[in-house]
């Protein structure tokens, strides 16, 4: 009996020749991880509104004088450090992934969706963990954050089992 280096599912034999014959299998995690990247890539995005309210005024602007130091070259009050960095420029290949993981979305239920959501912008907040008791207003509950949790992991498994192909021996359970 030889032992094969690669894991694969129960009851399937791999197809001879190739080694990553399965596409890759997205678990929980992977699904969560990229529903945050997908929120912070929708930060990301210009706001068209926020550009229009800050049309400059009639006023003249203030004129400075580069050579008596008073003004930094990128914009800032004497040093260069002064000077908040722009966050990168998105690329096609971070909107199509953001626009992908939205549309795992269509298939739960509203309601699911509206706790997704609130869930993924704590996380994208830097929060390690849920805090899924404040969230309990937001939800329209007074009490329940355990059920919360668990309702949201359905509603993440299932994404993760339609992401997958609804293949029951593919399902994050199984490996």
């Amino acid at each position: 009996m030889t032992v094969n280096a690669t894991f694969y599912p129960p009851n399937l034999l791999p197809i001879e020749g190739k080694v990553d014959s399965y596409p890759p299998v997205l678990g929980f995690d992977d699904v969560e991880d990229r529903l945050v990247e997908a929120l912070r890539t929708c930060q990301r995005y210009a706001d068209r509104e926020r550009g229009w309210q800050r049309i400059r005024s009639a006023w003249p602007e203030i004129s400075r004088d580069v050579f008596a130091g008073d003004y930094d070259a990128r914009g800032g009050e004497g040093t260069s450090s002064d000077v908040a960095l722009r966050s990168a420029a998105m690329t096609r290949q971070d909107v199509a992934e953001m626009e992908e993981a939205f549309g795992w979305l269509d298939a739960i239920d509203p309601a699911d969706r509206k706790l997704i959501g609130l869930a993924i912008g704590q996380l994208a907040r830097g929060r390690r963990e849920v805090p899924w008791v404040k969230l309990l207003p937001a939800m329209d509950l007074e009490r329940g954050s355990e059920g919360l949790r668990m309702r949201y992991g359905r509603a993440i498994t299932s994404i993760c089992n339609r992401v997958n192909g609804g293949n029951p021996q593919r399902n994050v359970s199984t490996g």
